[in-house]
């Protein structure tokens, strides 16, 4: 992909400026949440004075996710659970894709 390529996803996720380091890492800025007053997609509202505070939590932090092979899509942090035999077993599928730079600049 070439520097400075915004690729809007089915889901509301940008990744923009992607720069390859090597045939498997990438580094690029990612749009990770809404800032607002009004609720996002899954109901929780982050102001701008809320995502000032968390945006100090980022550098160094995992980037996670799952990625469905059926839609071709990234979707939120997935469980399978299962019940066989009388027993209740609950597998997280969510999978580690990167890491937040230790310089990383969170903007609004």
């Amino acid at each position: 992909m070439a520097k400075h390529t915004s690729i809007i996803m089915n889901q509301p996720c940008e990744l923009i400026d992607i720069v390859p380091m090597n045939p498997f890492v990438s580094h690029c800025k990612i749009k990770v949440c809404y800032v607002g007053n009004t609720p996002n997609r899954n109901g929780s509202v982050i102001t701008k004075a809320m995502a000032k505070e968390l945006a100090n939590t980022l550098p160094g932090s995992p980037i996670v996710g799952f990625y469905n092979e059926q839609t071709g899509d990234f979707e939120e942090h997935n469980r399978r659970i299962e019940i066989a035999g009388g027993e209740l077993r609950i597998e997280d599928t969510t999978r580690p894709y990167g890491f937040v730079d230790m310089n990383a600049k969170a903007w609004f």
